[in-house]
């Protein structure tokens, strides 16, 4: 492994190298766990480190962060601590064993050597260190198959309570899947069906699931995660009436077109895609029920308010299916996130709907005034509310006819005031 190793990037490398010597004058053993593992075995690139410390982690990272005079937080209550180091992010976490009081609560933990660390983990591919203490450095550590599984492309829990004692596995256990293109190993297929059957979704705290699904749908092209795990669960877990048909699913196809065409062409600004495949999933829910779902999951007041605006908006918007003034669009769209214009490109299936929503995109809602409320109060205008009112008709003005120059905007606005 050491050879893997070197594919790290200089700055992951030294930081690894610092540890190695720290761990050996404390008399620490520390070890590369987890996701890194399994990447640096598949030749995937790697962005984050996590290190597992056999002793006390933040004591192990105050002397780190000291030699490298970084800041680090620290989270006591876990034994964890985060390092950020030239733009990464190295997670450092005491050595621990897990028990579970019963299913679906969170575990109580106590300190334990590395065995019983990666046995508490979701999968075997996902259960395997690298040492970096100095007698055995870049050793692969694998007590339970996991590079076995890895070969064969197999996810495969590590004991038969695994969905039961956290059933974010099940979701975990689909975003492998096709993240990978393995295949759930049989016995734990069937132990999934088993925890899915058993409502075990359901005893997970919303915030957690939450997590959880936003990473799901955050994984490129999200659409084969979705059919895949509502052929599953049917996403019981958000309401037992959601239901999805074929049209849902080619609307999901349509979704990453339409991201797909917005990064490479538009890009106005970074945009939350997962929401615009959250919104897709629960559309076909009463308005009443989204909010109450969105609530309950603890989505943040902006992301709820995209959600619903979609939702709402589904009429309105339903409006630009016939020939409009450039002035008719922006004010039906502009207050319509990002997120919200490209859920109703990919909605709306007509034509002409789409050749507005284009031009809205494409043109009206990044065209700006030149004009500012100054040049108004220099021709006599003081209330701020008919500032708004002037400059509101000349926008319009300018998205129907083409004013291309401050001068030109100037002498609409006279024309508004009746100035000569």
């Amino acid at each position: 492994m050491k050879n893997r190793l070197k594919s790290l990037s200089p700055q992951f490398k030294k930081i690894l190298k610092i540890s190695s010597q720290i761990a050996h004058d404390s008399g620490h053993k520390i070890y590369l766990v987890g996701g890194v593992v399994r990447d640096l075995l598949l030749g995937r690139q790697v962005f984050d480190l996590d290190i597992a410390v056999e002793g006390d982690a933040i004591f192990f990272v105050e002397r780190l962060a000291k030699h490298l005079g970084e800041n680090f937080k620290r989270h006591h209550s876990f034994g964890t601590a985060t390092l950020y180091h030239h733009g990464h992010k190295i997670d450092f976490a005491t050595s621990r064993e897990e028990k579970y009081s019963q299913a679906g609560a969170l575990p109580k933990v106590k300190a334990a050597e590395l065995k019983k660390d990666l046995w508490r983990r979701d999968f075997t591919i996902n259960a395997m260190a690298i040492s970096l203490n100095r007698q055995d450095y870049g050793g692969l550590i694998d007590f339970y198959g996991g590079r076995a599984d890895l070969e064969k492309g197999l996810i495969r829990v590590l004991h038969p309570e695994s969905f039961l004692d956290d059933s974010l596995r099940v979701l975990r256990a689909v975003r492998f899947e096709q993240r990978f293109s393995f295949k759930i190993e049989n016995k734990t297929d069937s132990l999934m069906s088993q925890a899915i059957g058993a409502g075990a979704l359901g005893w997970v705290n919303p915030h957690r699931l939450r997590d959880e699904l936003i990473l799901l749908l955050s994984e490129p092209s999200p659409y084969r995660y979705i059919k895949r795990f509502y052929s599953l669960e049917r996403f019981n877990f958000i309401d037992k009436s959601l239901s999805l048909n074929k049209k849902d699913f080619r609307f999901f196809i349509r979704v990453q077109s339409m991201v797909n065409f917005y990064n490479q062409k538009l890009k106005r600004r970074e945009i939350k895609v997962w929401v615009i495949y959250l919104a897709g999933i629960l559309i076909n829910l009463p308005s009443k029920d989204i909010s109450q779902i969105t609530a309950k999951f603890g989505f943040k007041k902006g992301e709820r308010i995209i959600i619903s605006s979609i939702k709402e908006g589904l009429k309105e918007v339903g409006k630009l299916n016939k020939k409009m003034k450039p002035s008719q669009i922006h004010k039906i769209m502009d207050k319509y996130s990002y997120e919200a214009v490209l859920f109703f490109y990919a909605y709306f299936p007509q034509a002409l709907l789409r050749k507005n929503l284009r031009l809205f995109l494409n043109e009206l809602s990044f065209l700006k005034l030149e004009t500012a409320g100054r040049d108004l109060k220099k021709l006599g205008v003081e209330s701020s509310s008919l500032m708004g009112q002037i400059l509101r008709e000349l926008l319009y003005l300018k998205l129907d006819q083409g004013l291309r120059t401050k001068r030109e905007e100037l002498r609409a606005v006279k024309k508004i005031l009746k100035i000569k």
